[in-house]
């Protein structure tokens, strides 16, 4: 007979290997985690980061997208009379606590703060009226430990961070979400929580699934979604009867379609929804990203932001025809790359927050006026031999003389291929 000391570590290797079957797309990070960075080799020469503000002039805060292949012009700030009429909302892609960046975050007192790696791209945010951003790590209590890649877990002090560089609402269905198992989910949702941290995505019970996140600002109703491809085969270590809430999956297509009919049934204004989809480190969205868009632009969702590639993908205006025969502008983002990371895979120190203005007119109701977007670049840094980063809006770097060669380099090829990508053309609207 097989004691219980052999069988239980039977459990753990089949355990083991169900995990890394289930996370091979990862492998390139799982190399470049073991890999420790080496600062005098692998980063640049640190800038102090008030030198960095000193030094720059004051600049537009929006890259305008109909003009000037990205380039604001002098009209792009909106008035006192507009503001009445308009919301604006700013979305950000992947925020992941790899190891380096935790090791970053850490104070000499055992504290964590992460405030300063958003210290320079804080103003873009704090412009809008509601700031999403896709968090791709649990969030665990000291006695749990933290840790990244393959199963993040974070300190709460990163969403004080959050706090502090203006995000509202922090998207949580995603394949990471399940790293800390139920309890992880549940723990983090409490912080969101405690903080103020509007979520959606996952759920504690059956009631908070069936609840969805309505924001009301300016006299509108925006309803916001959100659903990931799986959870890396951690779902298969929670109860059946707890996964059926606390994970939103879009595999699920019913329940998809379902939770939009009861956001049009809540009376909102407009449709936001979040997908962890499409090929990691792919700079061109795949077959299933595309059918899903036209399926959810015909039940009646008005944005689509993408996440899970860790690169940006292009964005897209649609312009659908509804059942009823009218016409529509579908705004799709199809990845909006890494907000915050530290990955090695090309592209992913890129990602973009785009700003779709919202209009309320009273003839013609609420519609998309207005979109802009800031191309954004991870800067990594040493000082006094500990790895630093920070998240630059990239057009106001491009000039920056302090620099050294590689990061010249590096932050003006990041410019141009994100506004490449990101191409202005579908972006001009329609009356």
């Amino acid at each position: 007979m097989l004691n219980k000391n052999f069988m239980g570590k039977l459990a753990v290797l089949l355990f083991s290997v169900v995990l890394f079957l289930n996370s091979c797309s990862y492998l390139p990070e799982i190399y470049y985690e073991k890999q420790r960075p080496n600062v005098e080799d692998e980063h640049h020469e640190f800038i102090e980061p008030d030198e960095l503000q000193e030094k720059l002039p004051e600049d537009e805060l929006w890259e305008e997208l109909p003009e000037n292949n990205g380039l604001p012009d002098d009209n792009t700030h909106i008035t006192g009379a507009e503001e009445e009429a308009r919301l604006v909302i700013s979305a950000v892609g992947d925020i992941m606590t790899h190891v380096p960046l935790l090791e970053a975050a850490k104070q000499p007192n055992e504290n964590y703060d992460f405030k300063s790696m958003f210290d320079e791209i804080k103003d873009y945010l704090e412009r809008a009226d509601v700031v999403i951003g896709n968090l791709e790590t649990t969030i665990s209590p000291p006695e749990k430990g933290y840790g990244g890649y393959p199963r993040f877990r974070a300190p709460e002090q990163l969403l004080e961070a959050f706090k502090y560089a203006g995000f509202d609402v922090l998207i949580t269905a995603n394949n990471h979400c399940l790293d800390g198992l139920e309890l992880g989910l549940e723990y983090t949702l409490d912080k969101l929580d405690e903080y103020g941290l509007m979520h959606t995505g996952t759920a504690r019970n059956v009631e908070e699934r069936n609840s969805h996140l309505i924001i009301e600002k300016k006299d509108m109703r925006i309803g916001i979604l959100a659903y990931t491809y799986g959870t890396n085969g951690m779902e298969a270590l929670v109860p059946k009867k707890k996964l059926s809430y606390m994970v939103n999956y879009y595999n699920d297509y019913r329940r998809m379609t379902d939770d939009i009919k009861s956001m049009k049934e809540a009376d909102v204004n407009l449709i936001i929804v979040y997908m962890h989809w499409g090929y990691e480190y792919h700079r061109v969205p795949n077959n299933e990203q595309k059918k899903l868009v036209e399926m959810l632009a015909n039940e009646g969702v008005d944005i689509i932001f993408g996440c899970h590639p860790h690169v940006v993908q292009p964005m897209e205006l649609k312009r659908v025809i509804m059942e009823d025969g009218t016409e529509k502008n579908v705004l799709v983002a199809y990845s909006l790359g890494n907000f915050l990371a530290s990955q090695k895979t090309p592209n992913t120190d890129a990602g973009v927050i785009v700003n779709v203005e919202i209009v309320k007119d009273p003839d013609k109701g609420i519609s998309i006026d207005r979109i802009s977007y800031v191309p954004t670049w991870i800067y990594k840094y040493e000082q006094n031999g500990k790895l630093g980063f920070r998240v630059l809006p990239i057009r106001k770097y491009l000039d920056y003389e302090e620099f050294d060669e590689e990061s010249t380099k590096r932050i003006k090829t990041v410019w141009e291929e994100t506004t490449d990508i990101l191409d202005i053309e579908p972006f001009e609207l329609e009356d």
